[in-house]
C-alpha cells in the first residue's frame, strides 16, 4: 500500500510542476504554493518508497492530505475527494500493518 500512496505523490508532484497553472486555479493557490506542494509530495514519495518501515511516512502523508483538506478542500468537492481518499488510502495501510 505505501507503494500506492507513493505513486500518488509522483503523480501529484508531476502535475504541480507540469500543470501548474491548472493545479494552482483547482486549488485556489498560487503557483509557487503548488509547486511548494509538489516538492514536499515528491520527498513524501521517496520516503513512502524506499523506507525499510513506512509507517512513520504513511502518518506523514495522512496528515499532509488532511491539512491540504482543511485549506484547500472548503467549497471544493474534487479537491475534498481526492484529499481525503488518500488519507483513507493511508489509514487503510497503517490499519493493514
Amino acid at each position: 500500500m505505501a507503494l500506492v500512496l507513493a505513486g500518488g505523490c509522483a503523480w501529484w508532484a508531476a502535475l504541480a510542476f507540469l500543470r501548474t497553472d491548472s493545479m494552482a486555479e483547482m486549488l485556489g493557490a498560487s503557483a509557487s504554493e503548488v509547486r511548494a506542494l509538489g516538492l514536499r509530495d515528491a520527498g513524501s514519495g521517496l520516503t513512502l518508497a524506499l523506507s525499510h518501515d513506512p509507517r512513520p511516512a504513511i502518518g506523514a502523508r495522512m496528515l499532509f492530505d488532511l491539512s491540504d483538506a482543511l485549506i484547500h478542500a472548503p467549497g471544493r468537492p474534487k479537491v475534498a475527494a481526492m484529499t481525503l481518499g488518500f488519507a483513507a488510502l493511508g489509514a487503510a495501510a497503517l490499519a493493514s500493518r
